[in-house]
Order: structure tokens, then C-alpha cells, then sequence
């Protein structure tokens, strides 16, 4: 088959989740059929991202039939957002509007027979929808109009007009966009589920993200550190709710954190970080990394990995990268929901039931001098309890020990447990 991709930024470099998962579904598709790729190239930011960015295009053209790279300018993007607001359209479709993506397009179009175009993400839906094909597929992952209403939330005037007119129009555009392609593609049930009309429901199809996909998830799991207890959030800090995310976390929690456990660190790991979040290295505790040439090199010196997300839709791909290097994983309900997990097995939901029990747990056992039995599936934080149960205790003072049972013969084990016969 002849495919058209579009693709509202090309996964040049896959440095952040929309990345990630348009470069699995491009590789896939290109190893199968002929791929015609077009969407916009960030051309912005240090010397050493510009040159990676390069030489991702250059592996992508390998890759593809074709390829279109279409410099992205982020300010000029703002103003045909605000353009397109105030001409009651959605400022979604005015950021991803080019007319020299248009051209490409249609110049592609007059040479080749397009079997099928993939728009991946709902802006480059219009685009898509002007390309003779014999089918159409979206790949919209979530309902950017629940982002925008979420956004709205607590905001004052104007934005929270802003945020909620955006809402209110990009609703109906997915519902008319749903229709007009052949196949829409989500990433969660729960995002699949949002529409509630069984005609448009039955277009719409779940293709979960495929772990042994993700370049940053390492293999075999990284061992515990052995070190000063880090704490880390990894993430593109140029994203609104990610940005967010790390402030609150920031002021609302790591205080209390620095509390029980003077020594701890607060990593925050991830490309373009906001002049907010730049500031919050003031605090010697906490370490602003910016782009990184590795990401498992952090990860494997992280004791848990947070995801403190208010606002999140779809899946959270670098959770997913830190649950497969074996580390404890503390996230919000919101970004549990999206990954389909379950709190207790999967990951810690801080603001769970269930993790609300646990701290009550933690508390009772701490103040005993009973043997406590932690037990769970790997990567699920028994360490990390433990390690609580520990500075809670009448010993926080004394060394905590980590020990590999599994190197221990399970009698030895036993005994040391529950006592000799």
C-alpha cells in the first residue's frame, strides 16, 4: 500500500510521549508498505538538540518514501491559534495550519496514488480530509477537548474563557472528524469510551502503546541505588500540565518530603523546561536536568519515580518507561486511569483510597517493634514502604539495610524470619 503519514511533529528525535507513538506506529507501517511522511520539524532550542533533531530526520528518511519537514515556529503558531479563536474556529486547527505543509501535500497527491492517509493527531485532521484517498484514518489518541475543559478548571478570566471556548468548539470538530474518517484510533478504553454515540463509537478502535517499543525503557531492570534517596519526575518540561505538574509537586509536596527525609533530592528530568520550572532549582534539593542524552541513566539512580499530573489524557509514556526499569511509581488517579493500571499491583495512586490505607498502615507499623511482612509483585514499591515503615520508626536514626533475598537459600531465609526450631 501508498501511505500518507501526517503528523502534527515529527518524531525527530522520539523525546516525548506523542513521539514515542507515532515513531512505533511509523516504523511499523513502514516496514510493510511505502510511507510518505510529512508534519512539522521543532528547529528550536540548544545546538546539541538541533543537530539530534537532524539526525533523526536523516534516519526517518531512510525510513520513508518521502519525507516533508516543515519548521515548526512556535510564536507564529500562537498567533494563528489566537487568529483562528477570535474567527470562531478552534485554535487547534490555526496552530497546525501551514500553507507550505498544504503545497507538499498536494504536490505528493498530484504524483502518487495514495492508498490510504494516517493523520496522527486531531490538528492534522483538516489536512488529511483534503487528500484523495481510498481511506482515511485518525489517530487521535485522546479527546484534546477534555484537556481543554480540565485546563479550564481553577483558572481565572480570561483564560478560563479561553480554555473553555476552545473546549466547547474542539468537541464538536473531533465529533465531525470522527465521522468523516473511515477509523479513529485511541489509546485507552477510557478515552474510547468518552463517546457515548454507538454509531461514532463503532468507528473508534484501541490501540494501547507497546512497551518493548519505548527506546528509553531498559532491559534487563535496573538495580536499586544505592544512594541518596532521589526522587524523580521525567517528562518534556515544556508541556503545559507536565510543567504544572512539577511546580505543585514542588511547593505542595516536596516540602514535606524534605521534612521526613533531609538528605532526599527532587529530580526533574525532561527537554525545555518553563522559566517556572527552571526556577524551581533555586532550591539546592531539587535538580533541573533539562534534555538528556540518556533517560535510563537517571532513571537507574531514581529510589521512585513520580508522575504528579492534575490534568492528563491518554497514556503517560515515560511512566511506562519507569515501571519497565523496575522502579516504584507514585502517580495521580487521572494518569492511573489513562495507563489501564491498578493501584497496589501496578503502581502507588497517591490520591487512592487505597494508598491512604497504606499510609495508615505505614504509620501503625511503624511505631511497633513487630517483624513486618511486606509482600507484592516486582516493581510495585516494597522496598519503598519499607524504607517509610523505616523513617517513621523509633530507629530512623539507625542504618536502613536493603537486602537481595533472592541471593539468601529459603530455608536460611525462613529461619532468619520466624525464628529457629
Amino acid at each position: 500500500m501508498r501511505i500518507l503519514f501526517i503528523t502534527h511533529r515529527l518524531p525527530c528525535p522520539p523525546d516525548r510521549g506523542c513521539k514515542v507513538r507515532s515513531a512505533a506506529i511509523l516504523q511499523w507501517l513502514a516496514g510493510r508498505h511505502d510511507v510518505w511522511c510529512a508534519g512539522f520539524l521543532e528547529v528550536g532550542g540548544p545546538a546539541e538538540l538541533r543537530e539530534e533533531a537532524q539526525r533523526s530526520l536523516t534516519s526517518l528518511r531512510h525510513l520513508c518514501r518521502g519525507v516533508l519537514a516543515v519548521p515548526f515556529r512556535p510564536r507564529l503558531a500562537g498567533y494563528k491559534a489566537l487568529a483562528g479563536l477570535i474567527a470562531g474556529r478552534t485554535a487547534t486547527e490555526g496552530y497546525f495550519s501551514s500553507r507550505a505543509l498544504i503545497d507538499g501535500v498536494r504536490t505528493w497527491s498530484s504524483q502518487v496514488d495514495f492508498d490510504a492517509a494516517f493523520a496522527f493527531s486531531s490538528g492534522i485532521a483538516p489536512l488529511a480530509l483534503r487528500v484523495p484517498a481510498t481511506r482515511r484514518v485518525l489517530c487521535m489518541d485522546d479527546l484534546d477537548s477534555r484537556k481543554w475543559r480540565d485546563l479550564a478548571e481553577g483558572r481565572r478570566w480570561p483564560s478560563r474563557l479561553i480554555y473553555d471556548t476552545e473546549a466547547r468548539r474542539l468537541a464538536r470538530r473531533e465529533i465531525e472528524w470522527i465521522e468523516a474518517f473511515d477509523a479513529t484510533l485511541m489509546v485507552s478504553r477510557r478515552e474510547a469510551d468518552l463517546i457515548d454515540e454507538p454509531r461514532l463509537r463503532a468507528r473508534v478502535h484501541v490501540i494501547p502503546p507497546v512497551l518493548p517499543a519505548l527506546p528509553e525503557a531498559p532491559s534487563p531492570p535496573l538495580p536499586v541505588p544505592d544512594t541518596d534517596p532521589i526522587v524523580g519526575f521525567v517528562g518534556a518540561m515544556d508541556y503545559g500540565p507536565n510543567a504544572d505538574a512539577a511546580c505543585w509537586f514542588a511547593r505542595e509536596i516536596w516540602p514535606r518530603v524534605q521534612r521526613r527525609c533531609p538528605a532526599a533530592q527532587f529530580w526533574i528530568v525532561g527537554r525545555s523546561p518553563t522559566p517556572a520550572v527552571r526556577d524551581l532549582a533555586r532550591d539546592e534539593s531539587v535538580v533541573v536536568s533539562g534534555a538528556v542524552a540518556d533517560v535510563g541513566e537517571y532513571l537507574g539512580r531514581m529510589r521512585v519515580h513520580v508522575a504528579p499530573l492534575r490534568v492528563s489524557r491518554g497514556v503517560q509514556i515515560k511512566v511506562l518507561a519507569a515501571m519497565a526499569a523496575a522502579r516504584p511509581c507514585v502517580v495521580t488517579s487521572s494518569v492511573a486511569d489513562g495507563l489501564g493500571a491498578r493501584g497496589g499491583r501496578d503502581l502507588m495512586i497517591a490520591d487512592s483510597p487505597a494508598m491512604q490505607r497504606i499510609k495508615r498502615y505505614i504509620g501503625r507499623a511503624a511505631v511497633t517493634d513487630s517483624t513486618v511482612l511486606i509482600t507484592g509483585e516486582t516493581g510495585t514499591g516494597k522496598e519503598l514502604v519499607a524504607a517509610l515503615v523505616h523513617r517513621n520508626s523509633a530507629r530512623r536514626d539507625q542504618p536502613f539495610v536493603s537486602i537481595n533475598c533472592a541471593a539468601i537459600p529459603e530455608t536460611l531465609l525462613e529461619s532468619e524470619m520466624f525464628g529457629y526450631e
